[in-house]
């Protein structure tokens, strides 16, 4: 083979091939067949853009790139990577963010932490490079909802990357596996630092806000010198950033969860409950007696028929009897206590955050150049939390002989008078279970400290007429996160069962009661590491052809990425909680509201074989050609390809388009996770279909809403999600100066990876009872959904339905698998126009980004659950989650648009931008009829004016700005702070001021 192959590239008029093409040559040997003699005198000037291995050439008026220079950014006013993100058309919502991820807990990533997602595609399929090469993932994942549940992602962290030090940043808007190898799936992201600097540059920046007690501070240093006549040079960057936390306490728009006074009042939403955010556990919680009240006739004062009380601050309006401690009681039916959660939680984290970079390029005598880059990123957030609840699932009960417990012991200073508990309650006491509580005596607080190094050296050079550059990197991510009281359902069952005054007392309302005995510390430490090494020939005219020479690129690559999660002893089942079911690890945890969560690790190796031609078919019609195959340790191997293409037919008219085939490997976490449990709130519809259908509406006997225990595990069968891309585009130039863009795009995704989903296999569970009848009541159903025997009275609302009896769900066994087709599509529109006129000169441009369709297809059991609903056998009202048109869903804005328009003349200068993000709904707050709570769309203005001058030869710069110019506050949602933090700002008005002096 190897010999045919040589013999065919004797036969073609190729130059210099030499070695390093016989190396890698079944790469090119296919693009042969039609060549011909090269133009020898034809200068190529040697630039690289993001979207090509290959140095020169006219490749680029093939790809579909946006870019964003240091001037620009400036200009943005933003300090952190995920604020410029978030002000990108094309980039979707940031699922990282402080703010939105109040549920994660310990589960999510926390921290100074943004994501990259390109399309609004998901997490993961944006690939983000640093000067050209592949970045390590951040430590630490979470979750996103793909399919009808929660899946692990990981991202690149875009606060790893100083806004200050960028040059530029390069968007690739197209697939690029091709190129650049897995996850380049809605596009490429290419951090450009200043690698090459000579000078001395010291900035500040101060900023303040109009709305909040809240001021951040940046100071940036930049240094480089040559040596050695110029053939060394050294540079170095330095950037310091802090800034205040935001509190929910510094604006009255988030200081009480209880949204609905927000709400119009002719709003269709302001008769619901629905943004009530408050929550019905509190430090004043329900008790249930555990022995049967029908044995003990417990007076109706004190309990009702099913053995119930709660309790209240003394004084409250609902009270009946005193149980002292500052607190009362009265038999449940009253309605909980509420907290307010909003009482004292963070938006956002104290962070300081450290930033610096070291680049080293030498030239060597012979001609060949090394490089050598090394950066380290460090910062550390203090984050304050509500408090925790237990899970409804995990039971912990006050002892029959608890110090403090009001049925306890005849002789016990706290137990409550006869006249109040009646003369019936034995003198062993009686034990009562704690419902609707929270250990809300103090705040979660959360520290967390990350860092991330990378350390790259290569080598370029010319070996005959070709170029070679070779590099090997190594980067480590590691994430510590404590979090800080924290509470052991062992320590605090064993204070419940405590019968000295050192007892926990959950009578007391949080006052004096001994809860330090049962708070804990709880860590979290991540780690994902990166080796990577590459090899690669181009050469700008391999082979020539009548419109002009042949570029061609081939290399190889290796990569090696690993992760680790490692939880703490509370969580992992080194230190276990058994329930008063006999319930323990690895389904329930030993910390109160945090699901247990095994240590994990895992590790693959990529080899990767690519070849790159750009192939001037005319003299106006450029052709890019690429194929890569990567060969994956831990999954099936991939071969795909790519075909771009840029055609001239007039000077001020260029199409171009692309096709490519992409892919995304599984991320590591879902192919090496151990069996995690996961409580969320779900509506268990079997149930709901029960409760509607059989007599039981108002759900008085019935629960279908609660929360649902998920058992999901990796999977080695997961294979890579592969997509196919489509583009075409126009880019007129009418006029100079003036440049008009629209781009129409395509991404149908295959395998995507995802969950079936908690809440669907409860309506699979429906549908195959509904086909069963009550003929067969022993048979299985869905076998995924573990139920416990249902209740006497259960079970005749269920036969009353129509349907054999359930259970409530003792959990869900759903597992990581590939779904069916996901596609996305959509245009984008860019308008440029630069002139400079007698009173300076001005730039303007505008970019939007239009999403026209976004699906995910149903398949399999969900093609069933979409069969039957469409029949009329599942009520409409009961949705397939996650299974349907995307489009303008929980943030997937329709459209996005930025504007700006800059100044200049002499010294001065200023510039204003616009951001709008389009509206979209909310899919949880749909009424039964169908409407739908619509966010309206949020538009934005920063303004900077600037001016340049010298002091002492020094060349100095005073920059103003002003972020959000007319202090637009986000709409109202349902959310933690009553905004979609994924895609909105709630901060209004900041003031800035950037001053720069360059030596």
């Amino acid at each position: 083979m190897l010999n045919r192959i040589t013999q065919a590239l004797r036969n073609t008029q190729f130059k210099n091939i030499g070695y390093p093409l016989l190396l890698l040559s079944g790469l090119s040997s296919s693009y042969a067949v039609n060549a011909q003699e090269a133009d020898k005198d034809k200068e190529v000037e040697k630039v690289t853009v993001v979207g090509s291995h290959i140095k020169g050439g006219q490749v680029a008026e093939a790809l579909a790139i946006s870019v964003i220079n240091a001037e620009a950014i400036a200009n943005l006013g933003v300090d952190s990577g995920d604020d410029l993100m978030a002000l990108i058309p094309e980039n979707g919502q940031n699922y990282f963010n402080e703010a939105a991820n109040i549920g994660g807990g310990v589960n999510a990533a926390r921290g100074d932490v943004g994501a990259f997602n390109l399309r609004n595609l998901g997490t993961g399929n944006t690939l983000v490079l640093l000067n050209g090469r592949r970045m390590v993932n951040e430590a630490a994942y979470q979750t996103e909802a793909i399919g009808g549940s929660f899946v692990p992602v990981n991202t690149v962290n875009s606060n790893t990357i100083p806004v200050a030090g960028l040059s530029r940043v390069e968007i690739l808007r197209d697939g690029a596996s091709a190129i650049y190898g897995a996850d380049a799936v809605a596009g490429v992201i290419n951090n450009a630092l200043k690698s090459d600097f000579v000078g001395l540059n010291i900035s500040g920046r101060w900023a303040e806000y109009s709305n909040l007690p809240r001021n951040d501070q940046t100071v940036t240093i930049e240094w480089g010198k040559d040596f050695n006549d110029g053939r060394t040079n050294v540079s170095t960057f330095f950037n310091y950033y802090k800034r205040d936390r935001v509190n929910s306490q510094d604006d009255p728009r988030w200081a009480d969860s209880d949204f609905t006074s927000r709400l119009p009042a002719d709003s269709p939403f302001a008769g619901t409950t629905t943004f009530r955010n408050d929550s019905a556990n509190s430090l004043y919680g329900q008790f249930d007696v555990v022995n049967s009240v029908s044995k003990t006739s417990l007076p109706g004062l004190f309990t009702d028929s099913a053995g119930e009380f709660e309790t209240f601050p003394e004084g409250d309006d609902r009270c009946r009897y005193s149980i002292g401690y500052g607190t009362c009681g009265r038999i449940d039916g009253q309605g909980t206590y509420r907290l307010n959660l909003n009482a004292d939680r963070d938006l956002s984290s104290k962070l300081d955050r450290a930033n610096m970079f070291v680049f080293i390029n030498h030239e060597f005598e012979n001609g060949m150049e090394g490089f050598t880059e090394f950066s380290y990123y460090n910062s550390k957030t203090n984050l304050r939390r509500h408090p925790s609840a237990p899970f409804s699932a995990v039971t912990l009960r006050v002892a029959a002989d608890n110090y403090y417990n009001p049925l306890g012991p005849c002789g016990s200073p706290n137990r409550l008078p006869d006249s109040v508990i009646g003369d019936n309650v034995p003198c062993s006491g009686m034990a009562l279970n704690i419902d609707n509580y929270r250990f809300a005596e103090f705040p979660r607080i959360v520290d967390n400290d990350a860092s991330t190094y990378r350390l790259l050296q290569g080598l370029r050079g010319e070996l005959a007429e070709w170029s070679w550059e070779s590099a090997v990197s190594y980067s480590k991510a590691k994430r510590e996160d404590i979090t800080h009281n924290r509470v052991s359902n062992n320590l605090i069952q064993e204070a419940l069962n405590d019968t000295t005054p050192a007892a926990y007392n959950p009578f007391s309302g949080g006052v004096n009661n001994n809860i330090e005995r049962a708070l804990i510390d709880v860590e979290r430490i991540n780690e994902t590491k990166l080796t990577t090494f590459d090899l690669k020939f181009s050469h700008p005219d391999i082979m020539s052809l009548p419109a002009g020479p042949v570029g061609f690129v081939t290399g190889i690559e290796f990569r090696r990425e690993t992760f680790l999660d490692d939880r703490d002893d509370r969580l992992d089942g080194t230190i276990q909680f058994v329930d008063l079911d006999g319930g323990t690890f690895p389904y329930v945890s030993d910390v109160v509201n945090s699901s247990p969560s095994p240590d994990s690790s895992g590790a693959r190796n990529v080899s990767s074989l690519f070849g790159e031609l750009q192939i001037p078919l005319l003299t106006n019609l450029n052709v890019q050609a690429a194929v890569r195959y990567e060969n994956f340790s831990d999954t099936t191997d991939t071969t795909v390809g790519k075909l771009a293409f840029g055609w001239r037919p007039h000077d001020a008219v260029l199409v171009r388009g692309s096709w490519s085939t992409a892919f995304r490997a599984p991320n590591l976490v879902t192919i090496n996770e151990s069996i995690v449990a996961r409580n969320n709130t779900r509506t268990d519809y079997t149930c709901l279909y029960a409760a509607e259908k059989g007599g039981d509406a108002g759900q008085d006997t019935l629960d279908c809403v609660n929360s649902i225990q998920r058992i999901a595990q990796g999977s080695q069968d997961l294979v890579p999600e592969e997509s196919t891309n489509t583009s075409v585009g126009l880019v007129l130039t009418p006029a100079k100066g003036l440049t008009f863009t629209v781009d129409f795009w395509s991404i149908e995704k295959d395998n995507t990876i995802g969950l079936f989903g908690e809440e669907n296999h409860t309506l699979l569970d429906l549908l195959l009872r509904l086909e069963n009848g009550t003929t067969n009541c022993s048979a299985t159903f869905n076998p995924a959904v573990s139920r416990d025997v249902a209740g006497e009275g259960e079970a005749a609302i269920y036969q009353a339905a129509g349907i054999c009896p359930a259970g409530n769900i003792a959990f869900v066994d759903d597992r990581y698998t590939n779904l069916d087709k996901r596609t996305v599509e959509g245009y984008d529109i860019g308008l440029y126009y630069n002139i400079e006129t007698d009173i300076g000169e001005f730039d303007f441009s505008y970019n939007g980004s239009f999403l026209s369709k976004f699906e995910q297809a149903s398949g399999g059991d969900a093609e069933r659950l979409v069969t039957a609903q469409q029949e009329g056998l599942i009520p409409m009202s009961f949705p397939v989650t996650g299974f349907a048109d995307l489009v303008g869903q929980d943030g997937n804005q329709e459209e996005r648009h930025s504007v700006k328009l800059g100044w200049k003349k002499g010294k001065f200068a200023a510039s204003l931008n616009g951001f709008q993000v389009g509206r979209f709904y909310q899919s949880s707050l749909t009424l039964d009829d169908g409407t739908l709570y619509v966010v309206p769309s949020m538009t934005t203005f920063n303004a900077t004016v600037s001016y340049r001058f010298n002091v002492a030869g020094t060349k100095s710069r005073v920059l103003l700005g002003v972020r959000n110019l007319t202090n637009e506050r986000a709409p109202l949602t349902d959310d933690s702070f009553g905004f979609f933090s994924d895609a909105h700002s709630d901060y209004g008005r900041s003031y800035y001021v950037d001053v720069k002096a360059s030596f």
